[in-house]
Formats: C-alpha cells, structure tokens, sequence
C-alpha cells in the first residue's frame, strides 16, 4: 500500500500521453479551474512536453508551481526566466521573479530585480518597501535604510508607515547607527506615532534579534493587484522619453504644430482632430466652432488676450480629454478660481504673463505632470497648495521672482525635474530629501546661500546647476549623490576646496570656476569617472593642471578664461 500514491501518478502520467491535444487541455483547464495543483502540474508538463514552443505555458507552470506544498523554487525561477526572456515588457511577472529570489535565499538577484524595476516604474511605495526589506534580510543596512526612508516620504496607512519607520530605525541599529536608531524611536511620537518605550530599551540594551525580524511574507496576491501596486497611481505620460530633463520631449512635438485660422474648414473630420493651435488669433473668447472638437488632447491658446477668464476655464472645462494646455503671453494677472475644473489636465504652460499670486485652487489639479510658470517676474511665491499635485514630474519656473521654493513642494514626490535658474530664490525645501524620484535640478544664478542638511540624501540626483549663488559651503551629506553626473558650482563663494564632491564616484564633469580657493587637491584626478573640470586659470595654476591631467590622462580641462580645452597626455605604452 505504501507505494500506491507513486501507483496513481504513474498511470496519472500514462493516462495523459493518450490524450489528444484538445482532450488534455479540456482537462487542464478542468484541474485548474478545481485548483487541483498536483493535476495540473502533471497536465501541464505533458502540455509543454508537446508543444515547447507556447512560452506562456511556461508561465502558467510556474503559477501552479508556486500553489504547491512543495514548492520547487528553482523550478520556478527557471520557467520565469524562460517566460521573462520572451515577453521582458511583463513587469508584473518580474515582481513575481524577484519574490522568488527571496523565496529562495537569492538574495543578491532579488535586490537586483527589485532595483531593475524602480528604474522602469520609478520610486513608489510597493517597489521601496520590498527593497527596503530585500536589502534588511541581507544585512545591507545601508540601503535598506535609504529604501525605507524614502518609502516613507510617500503615502500609506497609519500601520503601514509605522511598520515602515520601525524597520528604519532597525536598519539604523544593525548598520551601526545605534544613537541615530536611539534618537527616531525617541521621536516617535512626535512623527505621529504611539511612543514605544520598550523598543527604545531593547535598543539601547542590544537586545534585538536580527532573525526575528529579518522574516518578510510574501502575500498570496492576484497578478491583476500586483500590477496595481507597482503602477503608478497617476496617468501614465513620459513627459521627458529619456531624451533629457531641462524641458519636455512631449511639448516640443507640438512646437511646429501648424497654427489654425479656419476651424469651419476642419469640422467635416473634427472626431479625427486631436490637436490644435490657436496661438496669437486675437481672439478674445473661445470660438462657437471649437467646442465640436470633442476629442481635444491639446490646445494652444497663446497670445490671446481674454475678456473674462473665468468664462474661460469654464469653456474649456467642456473639453472632457484635454490633457495638454499652453496659456503663453495670455496677459493673465490672475487664475480664476474654476481652474479647478480642470482636473484632468496632464500639462500646464503659462509663461510670460503677469501672476503676483496663483490661486491655490491650482492644487486641484491632481493629475498635473508639467508646470510651466516661467517668466513671471513678479510672482513671489508658490501657493502652499503645490503639495497637493502629487504626480507633479516637471516644475518650470525660470526666470523668476520666486524668493524660495517653499517646504510643501517636498510633497510632490514624483518630480524629476526643477528648473527654476536666473531667479532671486534664497532658500530650499527643509524636508527637500522627499523629493525621492528627483534626477535634475537647476537653481544657478539665485540667491542661495546654503544647501538643506538633507539635500545629499536626494539618492536620484544625476545633474545640479547651482552656479552663480551665494554658496560657501556644502552639506556634508553631498558625497552621498552617488547617481550625480553633472555637478555645477561655479561663481559660488567657496574658499576651499569643496571637498564632499571627492565621494562623487559616478561624477562626470565637474564646473568650479570662480571660487576663491587657489588649488585643486590631487584626489580631483581619482574621481573614477571624470572627464572634464572647467577651472578658472587666473587662480588656478598650469602646475596645478598638469598634475590633475598626469595622474588622469582621460581628463579634459576646461579653462575658463579661454574655454580652451586641454587635453592630458598621451598615455606610455
């Protein structure tokens, strides 16, 4: 009797090679559909047996695969990567990979496979929680504890931010910070949560167990709430198509867009028409015919001087699918507050006109991934409802009369990109590390004096323009931009060296021309990826130089006085 269960599945096995091709996926389906994984596995096998070609059966073995008692991980992975290896677009299959990883005690695949995703879908809470806690189980505390204070610069449940902040101040202790670990669970309550005392003595009497906690449950979800869970709740647009940050690959599109004086001449394929521009028609109201154009995405309504703005944004909220609108040199002193019926828009330029202040029914504009408030001189400020327009990508406000970026913009996790140079702004964002999805950032020729004490825990940063401030220093914490490529600091008021860009491993070309130090430290040469350094050649000597380009014959060196490139040597074979 004890080998009867090897019996059944022997003739199980038999059974189905009789079958024709219809007959067993009839009863594949009919396994699957009970939920009978043994039976399903064995029809399954037999289905890829005959037919290696259908990838998405390797896929469906691996779901059933993952249902059994027993499960074999390796097994899994394997039919994943068979699957991943025809279909790489499946981000959602690779969320199920990299949990498999985990599964499996492969914890350096898993890591990697959860950082290969946030480049695809950006920073968002699911995707920074399982890092987070990928990076914890392997005692990479360092990243671990970036992961989970960047998760808790988003959005979550009381419990969920709690549990979140807890293994924050886990990763501090384990990764040796044991007083930063002290000082956060002191300062519990005052982020909102309950005090926990016993924690704070289970730390200060090193009494954790790191085995207890290093135990994270992979949930038994459907593919369909995967898939919500590492989308981004705002609209899908990619307003940059990785073709740069300083401006939007989207709107230069429309740049050439041929203006339209006849809209009569358009109604007989007005269902066909998706765009329009009606830039500088003098017209001073929306035209009657406009409004058949139903399907409307963009609208182009510069240089147009209007009577009644308030009319206006009603007349354009009948525009169910407008997503892009640009109100250029529209003489607007002010937004009417019905700007808020304009809840779907994507895109919003309104430069050149003539803001002191901006209505804070702009933060209704939930959906809004470009600002565009350029060359407003006399706008002095942000509305605090700036916070509010989470799926904010690109801020534009160069030039202007901004005198500060103000702390609720920390809100707007999801920007890329701040332009905001040749301006009078002073000060940035306290809490600016919030900015966790922020890759290019440029302030030059403001008004800043001095860097948040956090600006160098922006981990996305890949390009900063500050030059032409006030800057003497920088914040010890600069040497951590490790994805900084681009680092503008010249016409500052450094008089030494700033030596926190020596940790900048990732560092490209590095401007520090008109500064008031009179040398260059050799370690400059070091930086592995540097090419060039623009240097001012009044102050800094052609010794000096040369040593730099000795020790890194790769490196160009740009003098400023002459913008005349200098190449090392010839290296010796």
């Amino acid at each position: 009797m004890k080998y009867f269960p090897i019996l059944c599945v022997f003739l199980l096995m038999s059974c189905t090679s009789f079958l024709s091709d219809e007959d067993l996926q009839l009863e594949f389906n009919t396994a699957y559909e009970d939920k009978d994984w043994e039976r399903s596995k064995t029809l399954i096998n037999e289905i890829i047996e005959r037919d290696t070609i259908q990838i998405e059966n390797y896929l469906t073995r691996a779901l059933i695969s993952s249902h059994q008692k027993k499960r074999n991980n390796f097994d899994i992975i394997n039919d994943l990567n068979v699957y991943l290896n025809a279909f790489p677009e499946d981000d959602v299959i690779k969320v199920f990979r990299f949990q498999t990883y985990y599964l499996n005690n492969q914890l350096d695949e898993a890591l990697q496979g959860v950082n290969e995703l946030i480049k695809i879908k950006g920073k968002n809470a699911y995707l920074l929680a399982w890092k987070g806690n990928i990076a914890f189980a392997s005692k990479k505390f360092k990243i671990a504890e970036q992961a989970y204070k960047e998760r808790l610069a988003l959005n979550g449940s009381y419990e969920d931010l709690k549990n979140t902040y807890y293994y924050w101040v886990f990763s501090k202790h384990f990764g040796g910070e044991t007083e930063s670990a002290l000082w956060e669970t002191a300062a519990l309550e005052d982020r909102g949560f309950e005090p926990n005392h016993a924690l704070l003595k289970q730390i200060e009497n090193n009494e954790l167990v790191f085995e207890d906690l290093a135990i994270f449950v992979v949930p038994n979800a459907k593919l369909e709430d995967i898939s919500v869970a590492i989308t981004n709740q705002c609209i899908e647009l990619d307003i940059f198509e990785d073709k740069g940050y300083h401006k939007s690959a989207l709107l230069s599109q429309y740049f050439y867009l041929e203006k339209q004086d006849h809209l009569e001449s358009l109604l007989s394929q007005k269902d066909e028409i998706y765009s329009l521009n009606l830039s500088y028609s003098k017209i001073t109201k929306l035209p009657e015919a406009l409004f058949q154009f139903k399907n409307l995405e963009y609208l182009n309504l510069s240089g147009n001087r209007f009577k009644d703005n308030e009319q206006l944004f009603d007349d354009l909220a009948k525009f169910p699918n407008l997503k892009i609108l640009e109100l250029d040199r529209c003489y607007l002193r002010t937004l009417p507050d019905n700007i808020n019926k304009l809840s779907n828009l994507l895109m919003l330029s309104m430069t050149f006109n003539d803001f002191r202040v901006l209505n804070e029914n702009l933060g209704a504009l939930i959906n809004l991934k470009y600002l565009n408030i350029g060359s407003n001189g006399k706008l002095r400020d942000l509305p605090k409802s700036i916070g509010q327009l989470r799926c904010l990508q690109m801020l534009n406000v160069s030039p202007n009369g901004l005198t500060r970026l103000r702390d609720e913009l920390a809100s707007c996790s999801a920007l890329v990109s701040i332009v905001g140079n040749a301006g009078t702004i002073k000060t940035l964002p306290e809490q600016i590390d919030r900015l966790i999805n922020l890759k290019y950032i440029n302030l030059a020729a403001n008004k800043i004096n001095e860097l948040p004490y956090y600006f160098g825990e922006l981990s996305s940063l890949e390009h900063i323009s500050l030059g032409n401030n006030d800057i003497k220093t920088l914040p010890k914490s600069f040497s951590k931009l490790h994805d900084l490529n681009f680092c503008g600091l010249a016409f500052n008021r450094f008089k030494t060296f700033p030596e926190e860009v020596l940790g900048l491993e990732n560092l490209q070309s590095l401007w520090l021309h008109n500064n008031s130090f009179t040398t260059i430290p050799k370690t400059v040469a070091s930086l592995p990826q540097l090419t060039h350094l623009l240097v001012d050649h009044e102050v800094i000597s052609d010794e000096n130089i040369t040593t730099l380009q000795t020790l890194n014959p790769k490196l160009f060196v740009v003098k400023e006085d002459t913008r005349q490139y200098v190449k090392g040597p010839k290296r010796k074979n």
